[in-house]
This record gives structure tokens, sequence and C-alpha cells, in this order.
């Protein structure tokens, strides 16, 4: 035993030998809740992560792979506790003119028109800009980086010591799906920063030989860091953090209510009572001239039932209320959202028994929905956040697809009109240009199109109405309605050949222009690449052919991975708990694949390798959509074919496991390919989300192929890696 594992003998909790399965078990537990912390934290608090959602994702792998490379002992600390607490000063500083400074920074990266992310485009001194917000990530990321190296080598040097190692990576994987159900627990509960920090410093200390080894700098600096998440929001303001945003509740005036998301402006609680619009003659006539939250209800003839998408605290619903909706079913997603609609909005439409609140995936209501209705609403869903760490899907991706409009169409009553409303910046009109195009496309016909601004806390919206009744285009066209459609032009141009591609579900990137890889996800790419190399070139062995097929098997299985997650949340939903179950369902079958490997005496990985690449095909071909089932057996069906080539591999990783020995360098290796396949997603832009399949199933032929050659060259590869879920 080496002076360093020596040292490490007496733990404050009793984890036996380095290399022990309840030491692994730990280290495997904290890997995935720091890593999956780490994805949700920077992700609210600072805004290039949360629109570049597998950012965080990329470097914690490259962090993590790191620590494999570089494992020659178990390090003193779980994780770098100093870099993460640097990380929560430089994001969290509670200065309001620091957050300002990060923002103005980071949009350096965003200084182009073909991604909708930041409010207003970049101008002047584009280059200065860039480069600085360049060096501003780069410092971030490589503190994210600094943070999971210690974890890396810590769970390398288990698995190394390990006498069985098929026993061990299953170790590793239990450790893993309670590491990710112990953070989902916490977000279920609502649970602030400050307690999954506490966590994680309570795991450090925990894992330590002695607590004084820490040191009274070091304790100052744990404490110091909860207090800056402490700090961080302002004492008038109600901070909660739902399961899927930070969400901020500040008064306004009048019983009105302001709701700011991952800390940008979202929506308002609005106050149109008839006492206040009765004490305020100017509101009054401001809201009879029209508002985008009212005035639809002008070109409906019956609202016997209405279907709000998105009804976020209500106002919406309040608008139908008060627009004399028979029955409203409300569809919200965040459950937060809808507890501060139902105790805070003064016109209390929640509270209504004409309305039913379905808490769900807004696409996944209506792919299971049998009702018609005479309207339906689509709420200004402008997603703030992300549905899945491995992707880069937003909330709303397939909420606004043709196939997501198609259902609502199939949802409309034969006199029923579709409502969508959308803030579509002047700047970025080719947004309003797509919505203008794909309706067309769906009901033969232009929408009704107008801009309504913001009254009072109503807030502004392009709006598209659309109908398959000719009585509506009747009423549409009548002096009264198309007056007022002239005097509310949008503040864009719209052609009938445009050049916007439509979104679908295989493409659902709302705020990407067109078939390119927007200019910022390259910037940081090209960062992230550059990073991995200067970190790794010294301890990657690329001359050895075992090294590159760990490698493409940890960027095909990545890809895999993420195809799942994807896939079925179109038909589970996009919600934290369908990504919990699938990630789970993904860690099973690793274990299961572990259990066949550990009860087959002889397995051979060429027939297995030709299995997973014709299954992943397959996968491919397969137009699932149009399957004669109901969504949720369509989404059992494709989960149970993923299942295929997620055991195949698995029978594949752990079988090279076995051979391998032990070797950490190759075990990062794996990582790394992890980081390799994280960036490949950007090739989704391009050729749509299925075509990640290929992607994965070309990474996993290649391996295939090197394990092929490496055998031809007699060549022994003594490789050890494992593939993580995030």
């Amino acid at each position: 035993m080496n002076a360093t594992s020596a040292r490490q003998g007496h733990w404050i909790l009793d984890v036996g030998r380095p290399g022990s399965l309840l030491q692994l078990f730990i280290v495997s537990f904290a890997s995935l809740y720091v890593e999956v912390m780490l994805i949700r934290w920077l992700g609210t608090e600072f805004r290039i992560f949360a629109y570049i959602q597998n950012l965080t994702l990329v470097a914690c792998f490259l962090g993590f792979g790191l620590g494999c490379l570089k494992s020659s002992a178990q390090p003193a600390y779980l994780f770098d506790f100093r870099a993460l607490s640097l990380l929560v000063l430089i994001v969290d500083l509670p200065v309001r003119e620091w957050k300002a400074i990060l923002d103005v920074v980071v949009s350096g990266l965003a200084a182009n028109s073909d991604l909708s992310v930041w409010a207003v485009p970049e101008r002047g001194a584009v280059l200065i800009k860039f480069l600085i917000a360049a060096a501003m990530v780069s410092g971030i990321l490589l503190l994210v980086i600094a943070t999971m190296v210690p974890l890396g080598a810590w769970v390398a040097s288990c698995l190394e010591s390990s006498a069985r190692i098929v026993t061990a990576y299953s170790v590793n994987l239990l450790g893993s799906l309670i590491g990710v159900w112990g953070f989902a627990g916490l977000s279920f509960l609502n649970l602030p920063p400050i307690v999954w920090f506490a966590i994680a410093f309570a795991l450090l200390l925990l894992m330590q030989p002695r607590v004084r080894d820490i040191g009274l700098a070091g304790g100052l600096i744990l404490v110091a860091c909860l207090g800056i998440l402490e700090m961080g929001h302002g004492r008038s303001v109600k901070t909660i953090w739902s399961p899927y945003q930070k969400l901020e509740v500040r008064r306004a005036y009048d019983d009105q209510y302001q709701i700011s998301v991952n800390n940008s402006g979202y929506m308002t609680i609005a106050n149109l009572t008839p006492e206040l619009l009765q004490r305020d003659p100017s509101l009054r006539d401001e809201y009879a001239a029209g508002n985008s939250y009212d005035t639809p209800y002008r070109f409906a003839q019956a609202l016997d039932k209405v279907l709000i998408v998105g009804s976020g605290a209500g106002n919406d619903v309040a608008a139908a209320l008060r627009n004399g909706a028979g029955h409203i079913d409300a569809v919200e997603i965040d459950p937060v959202i809808y507890g501060f609609g139902r105790t805070l909005h003064p016109e209390k439409p929640y509270q209504s028994g004409k309305v039913r609140v379905i808490l769900d995936d807004a696409r996944d209501f209506m792919r299971g929905s049998t009702n018609r209705y005479d309207l339906i609403v689509f709420g200004l869903l402008d997603s703030h956040t992300q549905s899945s760490s491995l992707s880069n899907m937003r909330i709303d991706n397939y909420v606004y697809t043709r196939e997501s409009f198609e259902d609502a169409k199939r949802l409309l009553k034969p006199g029923g009109v579709l409502v969508i409303k959308f803030e579509v910046r002047s700047f970025h009109e080719w947004m309003g240009q797509r919505f203008y195009s794909m309706l067309s496309q769906i009901f033969s016909h232009p929408p009704v199109a107008f801009y309504c601004a913001q009254v009072a806390a109503l807030l502004p919206a392009s709006v598209f109405i659309e109908s398959q009744d000719t009585s509506f285009w009747n009423r549409a066209s009548s002096p009264e309605l198309a007056k007022f459609v002239t005097n509310h032009p949008l503040p864009y141009g719209l052609s009938d050949h445009p050049d916007t591609e439509p979104t679908t579900d295989d493409w659902p990137y709302l705020y990407h222009r067109g078939r390119t890889i927007p200019k910022m996800y390259l910037s940081v790419s090209g960062v992230l690449i550059l990073l991995a190399y200067l970190l790794v070139r010294r301890n990657f062995s690329y001359r050895e052919t075992r090294t590159w097929e760990f490698f493409f098997l940890g960027a095909g299985f990545l890809l895999l991975e993420t195809q799942m997650v994807g896939r079925l949340a179109l038909y589970f939903g996009s919600t934290w708990i369908v990504n919990c179950v699938v990630l789970t369902f993904v860690l099973l079958v690793l274990i299961a694949a572990n259990l066949a490997v550990d009860s087959i005496k002889r397995i051979r990985l060429g027939p297995l390798y030709l299995a997973l690449v014709l299954a992943l095909l397959v996968i491919y071909l397969v137009p699932w959509a149009r399957l004669p089932l109901g969504s949720r057996a369509i989404g059992l069906v494709l989960g149970t074919a993923f299942s295929v080539p997620l055991f195949f591999a698995g029978i594949i990783f752990t079988e090279s496991f076995r051979r391998a020995g032990g070797a950490a360098k190759v075990f990062g290796a794996n990582i790394l390919g992890a980081v390799a396949g994280g960036l490949a997603q950007n090739f989704s832009f391009v050729f749509g989300v299925k075509a990640l399949l290929i992607v994965a199933a070309v990474f996993y032929a290649i391996a295939g192929l090197t394990r092929l050659f490496t055998r031809s060259a007699q060549t022994i590869s003594p490789a050890n890696a494992i593939q993580t879920s995030a």
C-alpha cells in the first residue's frame, strides 16, 4: 500500500479498505449526485448553460475522464471543494452589478441572428466581446472540470483495485442509480441549492480520513460557500426551486405579481378585477381596446369547452372565464407556477368550478386526449429550462412542432378555433414566419395574424388564429374584426414563400433558424475541444487501439442513451419523473447485461457488435409514430425496442471490461468518448434528432472494427472503462 492509500485508512464511515464495494457505492453515488447538481444549478444561474443544456454534462464527463486518466491512487478529497466554492462565488455572488456583468459578457457568444436566445442582438466590438465571453466560459468550464477530477480518480481507483470487476461495475451502476433518484427527490421537495450543496459537503466529510485534514481554511470555505448560496436572493422576493426551474415571485402594484424564471422575467399575475377597472378608467379603456389574452375570444363563436396549453399562473384561464367559457381544461407542467396562480391571482381563476387543472406535459396531454374543444389556446410557453440534461432539448421543444399542431387540430370540434400566442422579437422575425407557414400548411389556409401590445401586466404577443370552419373565416372577414387586424399589424413581414425551416418531432428546434449548427454552439464546442486537448494530451494513449475501442464505445453509448431519453419523452411527456424513470430503466438494463456476462462462460463480441448496429438501424427505419397504437403503447414498444441495443451494448462493454484487467487510462478514454458523443449531438441541428442513431451505429461499428484490428494484430488489450449515466 502506498503512502497515500495508507493515509486514507481511517474513515468517519468505516468503508473498509480502499477499493471496497461500500466505498465504491458511496463514490458512485457522489459522482452522479454532484454531476446532476452542477447541471441543474449552472443551467439555472448562468444563462448560457441554460441554452446549451449538455454543456455542463460534457464538462463533467471531461473532468471525470481526466481523473480516470490520472488515477494512480485515491485523491485526498472526494471532489475539489475549492474549485466548487470558487464556482459558487463567481456565479452566485449576491451583487446585482456583478450579475449584470456576467449576462453582458457571456452574451458575446450569441452575436448572431441564427439562434433566438438573448433579448437583444449584439452590436459593435463583436470580436472583443466574443473573446472575453469565451475566456469567461472557459474559466467556468475549468472549474467544473476540476471539481469532477477527484471523483473520476476515486471511481477508477476503486474499480482497478476490485477483485471482481463485473460485480464492482454493477455496484457502480447501482450507486449511480441512487444518485439520480437522490437528487430527483430533492427537486420533488422543492429544496434550494443550499441544501444540495450541504449534502455534497456532507459526502465530502464522510469520505475524509480525518475531518481535520480539511483544515480551518477549508472549513471556512465550505461555510462561506453555503452563505453565498443563502444570500443569493433578496428578502423581498419569494424564491422556490420547482422540479424544473428557479422561480421568484415579487409583488408589484394593485395586487399584481411578477414571476421570474431562472433569473429572467417570465410572466405576470395580472389584476383585471371589476373593482380595479372601475378605479382606473385609462386601464379599462386600454384593456377594452385589445390585448393578447382576451382578443382571441372575439374570433370564437362557441366556448362550451376550452383547452389552454401552458396555463401558467392563470391569466389565460381568467381571460377564458371573463369571456364566458363553459368548461376549461388548463394544462401546466410546473406545479409551483400553478400554486402561485392558485394562491396569488386576484381573480382566483383556478378556484372556479369550471376549471379542471392537469399537471402534465402539454404534448403528452394532447396526444392522449380524446376530448374535443371549441377553442384551444397555446399560452406564452417560452421556455427557460431544459427537459433533459442529456440533450439540447427545452421543455417546449415538442410543443411547437408540426405534429403538435396537428394533434391540436385533431382535438378541435368541427367549428373549433386554434390560437397560438408567442412573443416574437422583431430582429428574429423568422420565428413568426415559422408559425405562419406551418399553420398555413396544416390548415390549408393562412392564419389570421396580428400583434397585441402589453396592457398593464398582460404581456405582448404575436397572435396566430386558425380554423377549418368556413363560418370562422366569414366572421374574421367582417368589418369589425378585419379593421382590428389591420390596426394591429405584426411588427415584421410575412411571406407566402418562406425559407425558414419548419419544426418537426425530428427537428424540434424552435429557437434555431435553420438546419445549421448555431454559431454559439460551434463557439462553445470549440472551447471544449481545445480544453480537452490541452488537458488530456499527455495522458491519453492515442497510439493504442484499445484506447480508441473504449473511446468509441463511450461516444456511441451516450448518443444511444440520449436518443432513448429524448424519443420516449415524446410519448410519455418531458417531465422530470419521466426522465428519471427512463434513466433508471437504462441502468437496470445495464445491470442485467452484467448478470448475463457473469453467467455466460464464453462471449463472442463480433456477432454482438453486428447485432447492436443492426438493432440501431431497425429503430431508425421503423416509422414509430404511424403505428396503429395509442401514444403510451407506442412508447412502451419503442422503449422495449431500445432495450435490445442497450442490452447488447452493456454486454459488449462489460465483457470487454472483464477482459481488460482494470487499466484506469482506458477507463478514462471511455468517459472522454462520452464527451465526443455529447459534442456529436450538434449534428442533430443539421440532420435531425433521429440521425443520431446512425451516428451512434457508426461509433459502435468503429469500436467493433477496432477490436477486430486489435485481434488480427494479436495485441492484448488490458483496458478498463465504465459507461456512466448522467
